[in-house]
């Protein structure tokens, strides 16, 4: 280890003199998980508890952006002259970079919505910011839309309908069966239409929910006036809902899906704009991360957001903790070396992760 950031050891410097009152709670939220808290509703959730139903762990309903940490608890901004932390996991629609590959993606749930498609698929790798994608996305929809909003199919249990009636801010029992939710769902789709609104239905995680709560899915988009279809579906996940989307028996769902998009993740060029991008939403007035860094937050990260957050946001913690005005190769590298970043490539490891095929739209199913 050099003698400039070894002699500045990050845990010395944080635990000691005056930096140790902005350095605890700093440190307690690098333990946290990164996942955002779930928001709650005073009609979905309350009532559902009231039911004694097992909650999902987020199950948002009208979702409003969760605010980021505040600036005085990352014990970096000053050192570096921002106003904001620039890498929270947390996902930020301010923050949000306008890659070719997200715009495409945006643009793909737009056409979704636009031309009342029944199902709309995006997928993308871990971290590769589909979730904050969909958060900017709810942002541009106005009081036509009425959205339900289930950020994490994994946690699920029982009727489905019972989930997305909740989401929508409806009141199920906990113990009605399927016959009595659908025909609440069909009378609540029913209603809503003819209020001149329409119904969408947002899952999040969506590779969790297996062939059959998919197949329940298709189901509900046949709920329909002849003309014009009563919900429509949008599915995120990860690439194995687009394995699952394109198995054989599955052909009926894949011809509902009017379009799909993957998300792959950063090249080198992007991620570097990428960075700039956060860093001067946040404040910055120079720059922070030397070329050399960049180069090596690429190698270790293989371009994909999450993990460039996470290197991001650690590396400027070593500069600071090492009184470095930038970030450089070597505080980067220690970062690395100390095994703090789970999900790091190391150095000389051999080729990048492959990265499913990027983008394919499909024509509606007549």
């Amino acid at each position: 280890m050099s003698r400039d950031c070894q002699a500045m050891s990050w845990r010395t410097r944080l635990w000691s003199g005056s930096s140790a009152r902005s350095a605890r709670p700093a440190l307690a939220a690098l333990d946290e998980k990164a996942e955002p808290k779930p928001t709650t509703d005073h009609v979905g959730h309350s009532r559902a508890e009231r039911d004694g139903a097992a909650l999902p762990p987020l199950l948002l309903t009208n979702p409003v952006a969760v605010p980021d940490e505040p600036a005085d608890d990352c014990p970096y901004l000053t050192h570096f002259g921002l106003a904001a932390r620039p890498f929270s996991l947390l996902p930020d629609p301010d923050f949000i970079f306008w890659s070719p590959a997200h715009r495409r993606a945006q643009a793909v749930l737009e056409y979704g919505l636009m031309s009342r498609a029944p199902l709309t698929v995006v997928t993308g790798e871990i971290g590769a910011g589909k979730t904050t994608l969909v958060h900017h996305f709810l942002r541009k929809l106005g009081a036509s839309v009425r959205v339900g909003l289930i950020s994490n199919a994994s946690g699920l249990r029982g009727e489905l309908l019972y989930w997305v009636l909740s989401a929508l801010g409806e009141s199920p029992s906990g113990q009605a069966d399927h016959a009595v939710l659908f025909e609440a769902f069909q009378t609540y789709l029913i209603k809503t239409y003819g209020t001149g609104r329409r119904v969408v239905l947002i899952f999040d995680e969506a590779q969790t929910l297996g062939r059959e709560r998919l197949e329940e899915l298709r189901m509900l988009t046949n709920i329909n006036t002849g003309t014009d279809v009563l919900v429509q579906i949008v599915l995120v996940g990860q690439p194995e809902l687009r394995d699952v989307v394109l198995q054989p028996d599955m052909w009926q769902f894949a011809q509902r899906v009017a379009a799909t998009f993957h998300l792959p993740a950063m090249e080198a060029e992007t991620q570097r704009a990428y960075i700039n991008h956060r860093l001067s939403v946040a404040g910055a007035s120079h720059r922070i991360f030397e070329e050399s860094a960049l180069a090596t937050i690429f190698t270790a990260t293989r371009g994909v957001p999450r993990l460039t957050n996470q290197l991001c946001d650690l590396a400027m913690l070593y500069a600071y903790s090492a009184d470095k005005p930038v970030v450089n190769l070597t505080c980067v590298q220690h970062v690395l070396d100390d095994g703090v970043l789970l999900g790091a490539r190391p150095q000389g490891t051999g080729s990048p992760a492959q990265v499913a095929p990027a983008a394919k739209v499909a024509p509606a199913a007549r």
